[in-house]
């Protein structure tokens, strides 16, 4: 017999018998194991990385597999004791450590973020712990200032590297409370509060306050890299036919680097039902959601994140680093929870623990609100428009706010709400400048306007809401620039980098530290796009510098250098 199938079968068992909580009279039946395996069939092989989960029902690990390899060097299987990388998921425990130091009084939600750590700039703005745990701050991501600083995430880096770098910035992304906006800066200098308030390293304090209590042997935030760690999962990314592992060397935390196991994640899960660490007041301050300066309620709340999944609410938080991508939904109404922890990029256990979902809980989706359903065809009355009146719409359209372009055309008498690359959605006119975007899920609208005959913005809306508005604007090609002009080397402070701009045949192209990084998309005059990087915008009266905006980053200074690089 296959060695690697002994082997796993005799780590599944031992770890399904020996589980804290399992109910052998609870577990699911065999044909509803069957689907759940063939959801992950596809790493469940000897040659693969993979993927561990674990599903609680009222109380007991029901359900605990492995599927692939932990580590492919050594052939050893994945089982519910491996010791994964959880990125993200993460979160909830800083936070926790948090909630336990504002209940014994030790800090103050709303103290002052700079008041714990000085070094961190004010940027005339007051920046409070809770504005940390909600991602509320407006600070610029440390993960994507490494990023666009050059720095591979397989370099070393501590959490004071990362303070360093926060400090180095001038200014932040919004202010304070404005809006939510994810940032992973907020919950490493969350860890950085917790050591300097505490006396003791962030480790330690979850240790002997969340973990030990809860009998969570296997878990805790990892701070040294080096660390010899038995059981530890290695993380991995698909290359042609072939899987190449990731070098960790990354020792900041607190928004990530925590080492854990599906049985200990259940031990966990268990406290939010009957509480063995922090009481009622702790759970409750848990699940409490952030709150914007204009009051309104945002589903962020202390490393969790409150959603509903055909209909039934969940608490859930996900996590992707390196090659690890993980999620952990709890429908909390249901005491049903699923964990899905995998080792390789592109696994998405997002959608896989929703499908578990479906399995488990078919009886009580199927009484739940229906799920939305794609609207594909003229299933509204369309408003008849002819194809001139149809044409008036067509151009190019780019947010200023969210840096992206949309294209409008018509094709086979039917306008096309176009994201480039074969994304497109058909638009019926429902109005006779509104209409509704089909193929979608969502309640996606366009309403558009005109100026003087022409295209001048649309606006885009989700069921009404979270309004979007996109301008007009008349595409350049590189041809139409100088690009000779803007070649040359620029440095950010901020970043402690320099960008050198280069000019190809095939157009302008960013370097950092010798690596091309990607050709500059010319938008309009002195504006360009870097795919899957950000986008440069020149002052329109000094060529010599130019702002980058990215995702979780806006707004970095550079300015060009004397010298040619």
């Amino acid at each position: 017999m296959n060695l690697f199938i002994v082997m796993k079968a005799v780590i599944t068992i031992f770890f399904v018998v020996l589980a804290l909580g399992l109910d052998v009279n609870a577990q699911i039946n065999p044909e509803e194991q069957a689907k759940i395996d063939s959801i992950f069939s596809q790493w469940d092989h000897p040659n693969s990385p993979g993927v561990a989960i674990g599903i609680v029902k009222d109380g007991k690990l029901v359900y605990s597999k492995g599927y692939g390899m932990a580590n492919l060097d050594y052939g050893i299987p994945i089982s519910g004791t491996s010791k994964f990388y959880i990125a993200s998921m993460a979160k909830q425990f800083t936070a926790a450590c948090i909630a336990l130091l504002a209940i014994e009084g030790k800090i103050d939600l709303d103290d002052e973020v700079h008041a714990y750590i000085p070094e961190l700039p004010r940027y005339g703005k007051v920046i409070t712990i809770r504005n940390l745990v909600h991602h509320t701050s407006g600070l610029r991501d440390y993960l994507e200032l490494m990023y666009l600083s050059g720095t591979s995430f397989e370099d070393y880096f501590t959490i004071e590297d990362g303070i360093q770098l926060l400090g180095r910035q001038s200014n932040v992304n919004f202010s304070p409370g404005e809006k939510h906006s994810y940032s992973n800066s907020g919950y490493i200098l969350l860890a950085e509060i917790v050591n300097r308030v505490s006396g003791m390293t962030i480790r330690e304090y979850a240790d002997r306050n969340i973990f030990k209590p809860l009998g969570m042997n296997d878990t805790f935030f990892n701070d040294d890299h080096s660390q010899i760690i038995n059981n530890r999962v290695v993380s991995y990314r698909k290359e042609s036919d072939t899987f190449k592992r990731y070098v960790q060397n990354f020792d900041a935390l607190g928004d990530g680097n925590l080492i854990t196991t599906i049985k200990d994640l259940y031990l966990w899960d268990q406290n939010f039902y009957r509480p063995k660490v922090g009481g009622a007041k702790f759970l409750d301050l848990m699940l409490t959601k952030g709150r914007l300066n204009n009051g309104d309620t945002i589903d962020y709340a202390f490393g969790l994140v409150h959603d509903t999944y055909k209909g039934l609410p969940t608490l859930s938080h996900g996590g992707a680093f390196l090659g690890f991508r993980t999620q952990f939904i709890r429908f909390p109404e249901q005491r049903f929870s699923i964990i899905v922890l995998a080792s390789v990029s592109g696994s998405n256990p997002t959608g896989k623990a929703y499908q578990i979902a479906d399995i488990l809980l078919k009886d009580k989706l199927s009484a739940s609100e229906p799920e939305v359903q794609k609207l594909t065809s003229f299933e509204v009355e369309p408003v008849p428009l002819t194809k001139d009146e149809l044409r008036q719409f067509e151009a190019s359209y780019w947010s200023y706010e969210e840096n992206y372009s949309r294209k409008i055309y018509l094709k086979s008498d039917t306008l096309r709400y176009s994201r480039g690359e074969q994304n497109e959605n058909r638009l019926l006119p429902i109005d006779r400048n509104e209409f509704q975007m089909l193929d979608v899920t969502d309640g996606l609208r366009v309403n558009f306007h005109l100026k003087y005959g022409k295209p001048y913005k649309m606006i885009v809306t989700v069921n009404g809401n979270n309004p979007s508005e996109l301008y007009a604007y008349m595409p350049l090609e590189a041809k139409d620039q100088d690009l000779k002009a803007l070649e040359g080397s620029y440095y950010s402070k901020e970043l402690d980098c320099t960008y050198v701009l280069k000019v190809r045949l095939d157009g302008l192209v960013l370097m950092i530290n010798d690596v091309e990084m990607g050709h500059l998309r010319p938008i309009m005059d002195g504006l360009f796009v870097i795919e899957d990087f950000g986008v440069i915008k020149f002052d329109e009266k000094n060529k010599n510098v130019f702002v980058l905006d990215a995702n979780r980053v806006k707004q970095i200074k550079f300015s060009k250098s004397k010298t040619l690089g």
